[in-house]
Parts: C-alpha cells; structure tokens; sequence
C-alpha cells in the first residue's frame, strides 16, 4: 500500500479520560489519507482497553506498545514506524480540528516546505498566560532557510504539537527527541530540527485545542518549591541544545540570540534562589556556556541589560529581581515586564 498522506503520532499515559476525544478528533478528518500512531507508553489506566476498542474499529489505528519511557521515548517509537509522507504530533489530552490533515497536504504540496508551523486554542483560556497564547498566535511567514526568528521572535516554538514535519527531513537528519528530557523536550527538538529545514512555513490558523490541565509538569514546576527543579529542567535542556548544535556545527548561527534567549528563560527564578543555590546554578551556566560559547560568552547579547546578567552569572555576582526586570524590558518590552512582575 502507498504511505498514507499524513501520520499522526499520539503518544499515550494515563489519560482515559481524555484519550477518546482525542482519537474522535483524528478519525474525523477530512482528509481521509491518514494513519493515527498510537504509542501506549505502559499506561496502568484503561487506555489500553480504549486504544484497542479503536484499533478494531478503525484499520487506519497503528498500535505501539511499549514499557514507559516518557513521552520523548514514545514519540521516538511512533517515528520508528510512521509510514505518512508528513508528520504530526498529538498530546492525547488535546484534540484537533476536522481539517489539520487537509491543511497540511495542501501546505506541503503547494509550498513544498519541511516544516509547517501552526497556532492552537488553550482550553480552558483562563489556564492560559498572555505569553502563551501570544506564542500560539503566529504571523503568516515563509521561511526559504533557517532565520533566528524561527526560535526567538515568531511564535513559532515551544510546544511540538504545533508543527507537521516532512518524513524525508525527520529521515535524512535522523531527527529524533532527547529521551533524557522529560521537561521542554519540544524546546530540544525544535531547536534543533528548525535550523535544518530548508523551508519553513509559518500559518496563523488555529488548527490545536491545547488542553491544559493544572496538574502538569509545567503548572507544577512553576510552584515556588519547584523553582530549582525547574531550574535543573532548563539546564538540561540548555545542554541538550548546545551538544546537538556542537554536533551539528550549528553553534556559529545565532550564539548572542541563543544566550539571550536562556538568560531571559531562567533570570526570573535565578533571582530568587538562596545564596547556595545560586552559586551552584551560576557556576554550572558558566560552564556549559563556556564549553559550547567560548570565554567570551558574556559578551555576545546584543543587549546591555543581557550581559549585565551575563557578567553577573560569571563572576558568581547575585542577580537581584531589578536585574530581572531590565532584562525583560530589553528583551520582551515594557508590557510583558509589567505583566510579570507587577
């Protein structure tokens, strides 16, 4: 049989409450041309039970299962076997919209890029900050090569359920998840699979209901008891992203963009750690920047406010919460610094 137009990879755990909407939302596309990978990650609920009952119901249901691993683990064995010419990523507490599928072929086959970037919904909105709805609110762009825009300024990241991928990309690069991530593994995988993508496109249409829920890693890392997890969380993905651009001979591209860009993710939980914690985390930036950068890594934001921070961090000075919000303000402007600390 031909591949399928269009495979979507919906890892599951534990969501049996919210598994049949989802693969509802996957079956009811317009573009019939589908197949729906379903990654059962060693859930211990009935989500096994529900992924079968559709198997049966639907031959277009390809069924992985799999000891748990995480959701990196999962989606890489969803991409193991994915047969579609383009490459979807489905959260199975999230649904879709009737038409993604169609959407996207007609993307790909009009515009012939390797990456198609999309918005979403959050439901319920009130879960929502001003910042993520502005991220999931993206421009029409067409990007003929990889611009920094793409990671830093188009609302085009975080979150991997918001992008389709041409096969041939995800096969000729060997894109694959950082299975060590369990926290913004979509920031990983993004940064690295945007630079290599010969063409991008960026659409405004809301095609994602992205549902949040209160009891997510993202919801409880933001408590304060969980600020150095979350803090821990970012260093790793920061790692990740450097050894996979050093092996990539991406580092060259944007290293002031990318140095700004983690200063900005981290500053506002750095400035409220405790004398000891801080220094550990400083010392840990320094060296991972050091390793990837150069000695002169706190030189290269563009922006003052940027490396003031940057100097601070590697001399081991404290960041005080005015430190931080002048690196908001010279980084996300006025409104957003407002936003966040008042």
């Amino acid at each position: 049989m031909a591949n399928p137009k269009v495979s979507f990879i919906v890892p599951v755990y534990n969501t049996q409450e919210f598994l049949p909407r989802c693969l509802d939302s996957l079956l009811g596309q317009t573009c019939l041309d589908i197949e729906i990978v379903v990654v059962n990650d060693g859930s211990p609920d009935d989500s096994a039970a529900i992924i079968d009952k559709y198997a049966c119901k639907d031959s277009r249901v390809c069924v992985v299962e799999k000891s748990n691993g995480g959701l990196s683990s999962a989606r890489n064995a969803g991409m193991d076997v994915a047969r579609g010419d383009i490459i979807d990523f489905v959260d199975s507490d999230d649904y879709v919209e009737p038409n993604l599928a169609e959407f996207l072929v007609d993307a790909f086959a009009k515009e012939h890029p390797e990456i198609v970037v999309f918005g979403a919904v959050c439901e319920p909105a009130e879960l929502a900050s001003k910042r993520i709805r502005q991220l999931l609110s993206p421009e029409a762009r067409t990007f003929e090569s990889f611009d920094p825009a793409l990671l830093f300024s188009a609302n085009a990241q975080p979150y991997v359920w918001r992008a389709a991928y041409s096969r041939e990309l995800i096969e000729r690069e060997s894109l694959r998840f950082a299975e060590s991530v369990r926290f913004a593994e979509d920031v990983v995988f993004q940064f690295e699979s945007y630079p290599l993508s010969a063409k991008t496109v960026v659409a405004p249409d809301k095609l994602y209901h992205y549902v949040m829920q209160e009891k997510s890693l993202t919801h409880v890392f933001n408590a304060g008891a969980k600020r150095m997890d979350k803090i821990d969380a970012h260093l790793l993905v920061l790692h990740e992203v450097l050894e996979r651009w050093g092996r990539r001979g991406l580092l060259d591209l944007c290293p002031g963009e990318l140095v700004t860009w983690f200063l900005d993710l981290v500053v506002f939980d750095l400035a409220r750690l405790d004398t000891e914690g801080y220094a550990v985390v400083a010392a840990r930036v320094k060296d991972g920047l050091v390793k990837h950068a150069g000695q002169d890594w706190t030189s290269l934001p563009a922006k003052g406010a940027v490396r003031r921070v940057a100097h601070k961090l590697a001399n081991g000075s404290k960041i005080s919460i005015v430190d931080a919000a002048r690196l908001y303000l010279a980084t996300r402007g006025l409104k957003a610094c407002v936003e966040r600390f008042v």
